[in-house]
C-alpha cells in the first residue's frame, strides 16, 4: 500500500469517527431532555480527540463521558430552559404591551439575550474541562463570554458558517454537530491559553 493509499484511509478513518460521534449524539438527543448531557459528551469527546488524536475511539468514550456528566449537564439543562423561556415570556410581554421605559425594558432583554447565548457557547466547555460546581461552571462560562467576546464573536461566526454551509449541502449533516464541536473548541483552547499566560503576567 502506497502513501497516497495510506492516507486516503486515514482520512476516511478519520471521517468515519466524526459521521459516528455525530449519530451517537442525535440519537442521544431524541428523548429532548437529555440533549444537555449529550452535547456535553459530544464536546467531550472532541476535547479527547484534540489531546490524544480520533485513534482513542467513540463509543467508549462517548458513553463514559455522558454517564459521569449526566447529573450536573442535566441540572443546568433545565436552569437553561428556564432561563430561555423566561426571556422569551418577557421579550412577548414587552412586545405586545405600551409602558414608559418600555425601550429601555426591550433592550436589557435583548442584552440578556445575547448574554445567553455566549454562555450557552462555553457552559458544555467548561463541563468537560473543569470539575467545578453547578455555580461555578456558570460564572465561568459568563465571565468567559464576556472577557474573550471576539472569540465568542469567532464562535457565532463558525456556527453561522455551518448552518449556511449545511443549508446548501443538506448531506453535512452527517457530520455537523461533531465537526462543529471539534471546530470551536480550538478556539476555546485558545481561550485557556489566553487565560493562562495572564495568569502568569504574560501577554499574547
Amino acid at each position: 500500500m502506497n502513501k497516497s493509499e495510506n492516507m486516503f484511509f486515514k482520512i476516511l478513518d478519520i471521517f468515519a469517527h466524526f459521521v459516528l460521534l455525530n449519530a451517537l449524539w442525535v440519537i442521544c438527543c431524541i428523548p429532548i431532555f437529555t440533549i444537555f448531557p449529550a452535547t456535553t459528551a459530544l464536546f467531550g469527546v472532541a476535547r479527547k480527540w484534540h489531546v490524544e488524536g480520533t485513534d482513542v475511539g467513540v463509543v467508549r468514550i462517548f458513553f463514559q463521558l455522558f454517564k459521569t456528566n449526566f447529573k450536573k449537564s442535566f441540572i443546568i439543562g433545565l436552569i437553561w430552559l428556564l432561563a430561555g423561556f423566561i426571556l422569551y415570556f418577557d421579550l412577548s410581554i414587552v412586545l405586545q404591551i405600551d409602558f414608559t421605559g418600555k425601550i429601555f425594558v426591550f433592550i436589557l432583554l435583548i442584552f440578556s439575550s445575547i448574554l445567553y447565548v455566549f454562555m450557552t457557547i462555553y457552559i458544555f466547555f467548561i463541563l468537560v474541562h473543569q470539575d467545578l460546581t453547578i455555580v461555578q461552571s456558570i460564572k465561568n462560562a459568563l465571565f468567559m463570554s464576556i472577557g474573550y467576546y471576539l472569540h465568542t464573536f469567532l464562535i457565532i461566526a463558525i456556527l453561522i458558517g455551518a448552518l449556511a454551509i449545511t443549508y446548501l449541502a443538506p448531506i453535512f449533516l452527517m457530520v455537523i454537530g461533531s465537526v462543529l464541536a471539534f471546530s470551536i473548541y480550538q478556539v476555546f483552547q485558545r481561550v485557556l491559553n489566553n487565560r493562562t499566560m495572564k495568569a502568569s503576567g504574560l501577554h499574547v
